[in-house]
């Protein structure tokens, strides 16, 4: 490897309407400058997953939506592995039936590489939790269906004090009551009568929508590095940039107020940065287990 190693994740790509976190601000400017950026540095470019957003859009809309990205991603060569929220992509891939050529030829799983004498491990993140790493929908899926439905009564997926939707249950739960039209009372006999109380559904939210599980997930993380005997994990999923040591990077996300990647020298050095106005700027965030 002659050429560093560019790896973002957790773009969760709509349609340009009011439930696309991506949508906001200026971050498909911002896209396009990393873009060149890493065609600058002559680097490869690893879309570690959730790409779209396929548990509350369209997915035939979303991908016309993103046809012309789809084809700078193509000319670039990059590698696309699946993630949670892209997950309905799967099954397709060796099918024929998807022939856009960055679909058809670079759409895959996780992998690794021996990079300056290490063993990286490329993943999403999710293939390691029990309760996400399938590809039938579960309730973090119905979560964001949910919340969805919150982003289109609000007009947008950020609320008037800035945070995102789907980061704030708290928020989701209130509108849900008012949506249902019915007290605080009423809305709890409905999901204890589900079972989604506190041991249902919030043990099956992913890490983002539930930060509670984050450190659990690193637990796995560890278990799963002992277990198969790489190095390093290079993962996103949690939308938590940051790292663990000099074995655990996470790559972020673009669909919050933040947008990272992470960095990959030929030697096997890797680092985290944030892209901030056109700039990379070094991440410098230490996670915890």
């Amino acid at each position: 490897m002659d050429h560093p190693i560019f790896v973002i994740s957790d773009l969760h790509l709509g349609d340009g309407g009011p439930r696309d976190d991506f949508a906001v601000g200026d971050r498909e400017n911002q896209l396009g400058l990393f873009l060149d950026y890493v065609a600058q540095n002559q680097g490869e470019l690893i879309v570690l997953g959730d790409l779209f957003e396929f548990w509350q859009m369209n997915l035939s809309n979303l991908i016309v939506t993103h046809l012309r990205l789809l084809d700078r991603l193509a000319r670039m060569n990059a590698i696309y592995v699946l993630g949670n929220h892209d997950a309905d992509l799967d099954h397709f891939a060796g099918t024929g039936f998807l022939l856009h050529p960055f679909l058809q030829k670079k759409m895959c799983g996780p992998f690794e590489r021996r990079i300056g004498g290490r063993r990286i491990k490329f993943m999403h993140g999710h293939e390691v939790d029990p309760v996400n790493k399938g590809d039938i929908p579960t309730w973090g899926r119905a979560f964001s269906i949910v919340a969805a439905m919150v982003e289109d009564k609000n007009g947008s997926p950020v609320r008037k004090n800035g945070d995102f939707v789907q980061d704030d249950l708290e928020a989701v739960g209130s509108h849900l009551e008012e949506m249902l039209g019915g007290p605080v009372w009423l809305v709890g006999k409905i999901m204890r009568f589900f079972g989604l109380g506190r041991l249902g559904i919030l043990k099956q939210l992913t890490p983002a929508q539930n930060p509670d599980r984050q450190k659990e997930l690193l637990l796995l993380y560890q278990q799963d590095r002992a277990a198969d005997g790489y190095d390093v994990a290079v993962v996103g999923h949690t939308h938590h940039a940051g790292r663990i040591g000099d074995w655990y990077f996470n790559s972020g996300t673009w669909a919050r107020k933040t947008n990272s990647f992470v960095r990959i020298e030929p030697d096997g050095a890797v680092a985290v940065f944030d892209w901030v106005n056109g700039e990379p700027v070094a991440n410098s965030t230490v996670l915890e287990i």
